[in-house]
């Protein structure tokens, strides 16, 4: 039992000390990942994607921290929620730590050019310890420590984002207190959120659209990018630890053409870093290189990290862009039915007789049918419905929306086939007196 717990502390002077800030992971990609430091960036922009970073620290150093990183962000269509999930080895030469955490987020509006953004994570956490150099291996406490390791962790963090570009977060890495050594599973439940904290303000503006110039062999041609952001971008970030001190760091990018960027940074107390990345379709490679520090001068040889980045399926709806669908006004008394025999679909627009337009969504041939979907569509989707009946082919149509403009009906029918669940929805014409 001695041994072990003399083991134990004897691997954290060793791991932990000396690595100093990397009680936390550090990361150079925060500024195309920021999600790896604030929740509350988790799906905060509108592509699901998949992003891995690995890092090795001062190369060349045995045992010094190596950190790998897998995260998945989903926004969702006309949704102000998202779901993040982190996967991540951190490993620090005797001492490892797995966690896992899944996240959410949501944002609602302030003003229209500003929005507040929160985000919550929680998952489990796991410490490993190199015994090899423990020779009394059966000792119960080494299978007490591997059996009750297991414990919880959670972060949460807040961001404001405005439309000039200047955004301001801050997160809590950790809620609860981290223990290493446990006499059971999930007991580490010590609440300390304020032992650590990261700030960070940055500099990043939406655009929505720009034309960029593409070469195909000799050719030249012109192409629209969607919802992108400005060419340069700078960022600054403050952390603070209680068991090592503040983290201060300055970086900024710069991108040629959404083709591919450079950058730098400066973390006070270590030094610079050099960043550069590129473009593929749906895939973006970064590499970031730090040269030794004056904590490690002459015995490492740098540190390096890598990330990829995949974008899954085409851009996601913003709340902003979901289509309004006009329907029929709610009133107390139900609307007339009625029929007609001179129903024309997407008829031409004539000079005899007057034209009225009706968004149809389903057509029934049964009138009890499409009367219980008028009331299916006021149950679930709040919709006010009617029916009109053709005598000419039998059919009762559903629909939910009328309206003496072409335009406008066409309009609506684009705003149902996209919000309603439903196929074939068209317009159909009346010639009313």
């Amino acid at each position: 039992m001695f041994k072990f717990i003399f083991a134990l502390l004897f691997s954290l002077a060793v791991c932990v000390l000396p690595s100093l800030a990397q009680e936390l992971p550090v990361y150079n990609h925060f500024y195309t990942t920021p999600y790896l430091y604030n929740p509350a960036e988790a799906a905060a922009y509108p592509f699901r994607n998949v992003s891995v970073n690995h890092r090795q620290q001062w190369r060349g150093v045995e045992g010094a921290p190596v950190v790998t990183t897998l995260t998945f962000e989903s926004p969702f269509d006309y949704k102000k929620y998202g779901l993040g999930a982190t996967l991540r080895n951190f490993n620090r030469g005797l001492l490892s730590t797995n966690d896992f955490l899944v996240t959410y987020s949501y944002y609602v509006d302030l003003t229209k050019s500003a929005t507040l953004h929160f985000g919550l994570s929680g998952g489990l956490t796991a410490n490993s310890i190199d015994f090899s150099q423990i020779q009394d291996l059966s000792d119960p406490a080494i299978a007490n420590f591997l059996d009750n390791n297991i414990q919880p962790i959670s972060n949460v963090g807040l961001k404001l984002e405005t439309a000039s570009g200047i955004n301001f977060g801050a997160s809590l890495p950790r809620l609860f207190k981290p223990q290493y050594a446990n006499t059971q599973n999930f007991e580490a439940f010590e609440i300390s959120p304020f032992d650590e904290f990261t700030i960070m303000a940055y500099y990043k503006k939406r655009i929505d659209y720009k034309f960029v110039t593409r070469y195909n062999g000799r050719f030249k041609t012109r192409v629209r990018m969607d919802d992108i952001y400005s060419p340069f971008q700078v960022y600054a970030i403050y952390q603070y630890s209680q068991l090592v001190g503040q983290r201060i760091e300055l970086l900024s990018t710069l991108n040629f053409n959404e083709l591919f960027w450079i950058g730098g940074s400066y973390r006070l107390n270590y030094g610079m870093s050099g960043i550069v990345g590129f473009n593929m379709k749906k895939l973006a490679f970064s590499y970031a290189y730090e040269p030794s520090s004056k904590l490690v001068n002459g015995i490492a040889n740098g540190s390096h990290e890598i990330q990829l980045k995949f974008t899954i399926g085409d851009k996601l709806k913003k709340l902003v862009e979901r289509p309004k669908l006009k329907t029929l006004e709610r009133t107390e008394e139900k609307a007339p039915r009625f029929s007609s025999q001179d129903v024309q679909l997407g008829g031409e627009e004539g000079q005899v007789q007057q034209k009225k337009y009706y968004v149809v969504v389903k057509e029934f041939r049964d009138f009890n049918a499409a009367d219980r979907l008028v009331k299916k569509l006021k149950k679930d989707e709040d919709i006010t419905a009617d029916i009109f009946y053709n005598q000419k082919n039998g059919v009762y149509y559903v629909y939910i929306y009328e309206t003496f403009s072409k335009r406008d009906a066409n309009k609506d029918k684009k705003a149902a086939e996209e919000l309603l669940n439903f196929k074939d929805i068209k317009v159909i014409v009346v010639d009313v007196n």
